[in-house]
């Protein structure tokens, strides 16, 4: 009898610790995710320090993508990155590069003009027309799209630089009432201000790309990024352009560290004025933690959107994240359309087992739930949306928090948290994956598996 009980116990223990979820893990899948962070830091592979902090990884598209890819010094997480330059209309645009060159990313700069201002029938035929770009990208070479939002600190050093220039001789640099009133006011303002951008990258698969002409791949991913921004702006965006070789250098190098100093751009070339740009992407040092990833001078925490909104919301449910937070963060959702085939496939399966589900529950006389009656309804609604001609879309969110030390990122994250919140959005640390997580909010177009 001892013995039957034992044995009972231990395979309800088994069950439990199979089925049981803990922060939408199971406790075996815990136990994996903990166990590969514990080796990685046992094995110090959590920890990257640059061997050539200054040298930049500026490559022209004529070289070879393979034979330089040893000489690449980035962050783990990062292997196989590179950025090359593609011709495009007697200028280069820059592409952030993959898989040896089988991913191709092109970023776009936009800016959206009074969104919140619009009346709500403008506003819904603007995400209307953004959705035609989504499902626009089904069964070509685009692979996945991805908008980011993100803030950063706004430096107030021209301001008190200009302070200093214009005083006049007769007062003091420090002391005066006027001067520290003027510099008390200047640090209150960048402590609340930040600067927004707004980035949307286009991700191509050369495999996709039908022509083998040598130049067929930058001549697709130009195609794609046009037709995107052109969706963009019957969406009411405004298209400052695609970022440069330069441009996406200074973009990576602020997302690892967005209290760096780098100078203004020239726009004519996307240089740093008064000199060679500077065009280090990525990091020189950085330390992967339980929940957090230390690099450089700033400390991050990347959460996953793992709850979108239960409820019926208007098309400014973001704005408590977006506009109202005064937190350094990046904020990313990635899209990746479905093509037609599959997505019949995949929902004449799901009907096939629902209906079949519904006989055997039948056959035994078992009721059928009101969650199983939703589940079916939701199944039998995809299909008519399939057959009417929509198409699908893969999506995943993920929010990136930085601030320049622990104790203050603790601050920010409980703010962002709150503005997710009211944003009707469910936030989940990415524990023990943080170095990878933060690559998702890069315009990599990542985070869909």
């Amino acid at each position: 009898m001892g013995g039957l009980i034992g044995a009972t116990m231990t395979i309800g223990i088994s069950v439990a610790v199979a089925t049981a979820q803990l922060g939408n893990r199971t406790a075996e899948q815990w136990v994996l995710v903990a166990g590969e962070w514990a080796a990685r830091r046992l094995l110090r592979l959590n920890a990257f320090r640059s061997r050539a902090p200054t040298t930049g990884n500026l490559l022209p598209a004529r070289r070879d993508p393979v034979s330089a890819e040893s000489d690449l010094d980035v962050p783990p997480a990062l292997a196989g990155i590179r950025i090359r330059e593609f011709p495009y209309r007697g200028r280069v645009i820059g592409v952030v590069s993959e898989r040896r060159g089988r991913l191709l990313t092109a970023v776009l700069a936009c800016r959206v003009v009074s969104f919140s201002l619009l009346d709500a029938a403008t506003q819904e035929q603007n995400l209307a027309h953004w959705g035609g770009v989504l499902s626009g990208c089904a069964d070509t070479p685009a692979r996945r799209i991805q908008w980011l939002e993100r803030t950063s600190p706004t430096e107030g050093d021209e301001l008190a630089r200009w302070l200093q220039a214009e005083r006049s001789p007769d007062i003091p640099a420090h002391g005066a009432p006027l001067i520290d009133s003027y510099l008390e006011l200047i640090e209150r303002s960048v402590q609340i201000s930040q600067e927004h951008e707004v980035l949307v990258a286009v991700q191509i698969d050369t495999t996709r790309v039908r022509s083998r002409a040598k130049d067929a791949a930058a001549a697709t991913l130009v195609e794609e990024a046009e037709r995107v921004a052109e969706g963009l702006r019957r969406a009411g965006a405004e298209i400052k352009g695609a970022m440069t070789p330069r441009h996406l250098g200074r973009l990576f190098r602020t997302a690892f560290d967005p209290y760096i100093r780098v100078g203004p751009f020239d726009d004519r070339d996307g240089c740093r004025t008064g000199g060679e740009p500077d065009c280090a992407a990525w990091p020189i040092a950085a330390i992967e933690g339980w929940d957090h990833y230390r690099t450089d001078g700033a400390v991050h925490s990347t959460y996953w959107i793992a709850g979108w909104p239960r409820v019926d919301v208007g098309a400014l449910f973001l704005d408590p994240l977006l506009s109202q937070s005064f937190a350094v963060r990046t904020v990313s959702v990635t899209f990746e359309p479905v093509g037609t085939d599959r997505s019949i496939r995949d929902v004449e399966a799901q009907v096939t087992r629902a209906e079949a589900d519904q006989a055997v529950r039948a056959r035994f006389g078992q009721a059928e739930t009101a969650r199983q009656q939703q589940a079916y309804g939701a199944t039998r609604r995809r299909e008519a949306e399939l057959a009417a001609g929509y198409s699908e879309i893969r999506f995943a969110g993920f929010v990136t928090v930085s601030a320049p030390d622990v104790e203050q990122l603790h601050s920010a994250r409980a703010e962002v948290a709150r503005d997710a919140s009211r944003s009707h959005l469910e936030l989940r640390p990415m524990y023990a994956q943080q170095a990878e997580a933060f690559t998702f909010t890069l315009p990599l177009c990542r985070g869909l598996r």
